[in-house]
């Protein structure tokens, strides 16, 4: 069975680095180089795997390797596609409304925690996600 749109794109999007290579380019950083200095703690080999990723997912175009430059001369830059630009807006949407309830998140996490920190399995301060996806 085909997996769904909607598991697609969380699949993508769920790497650590797509949101942030995806928001980068958007706000200019085009070349690999830039991109690998704005990302702090990206290493070499996860940024061309993450900008292919996004390249084979449609939400990227430009280079498919960082050190070969074009015949012609000049470097070619990353840039949004028409789809990847319109998931950037998805997610300028997403982080509007995560800054507007932040406060929010984390008195609920803390009162959760407080409420129940004897039975819970996930370490104060860990997201169920991280425990689960470690476990």
């Amino acid at each position: 069975m085909a997996a769904r749109p909607l598991a697609r794109v969380l699949d993508t999007l769920s790497g650590r680095w797509s949101v942030l290579v995806i928001s980068a380019v958007a706000a200019g950083r085009c070349r690999f180089n830039d991109l690998h200095r704005h990302l702090e703690g990206i290493n070499h080999k996860v940024l061309i795997e993450t900008l292919h990723r996004l390249q084979h997912d449609g939400y990227l175009n430009g280079p498919l390797t960082s050190s070969k430059r074009p015949e012609r001369g000049g470097f070619v830059p990353y840039r949004l596609t028409e789809l990847g630009r319109s998931l950037h807006e998805l997610i300028n949407t997403v982080d509007e409304w995560s800054e507007a309830h932040a406060e929010y998140l984390i008195r609920t996490r803390a009162e959760f925690i407080s409420r129940h920190a004897a039975e819970s399995p996930v370490p104060a301060g860990a997201h169920p996600a991280d425990v689960s996806a470690s476990g």
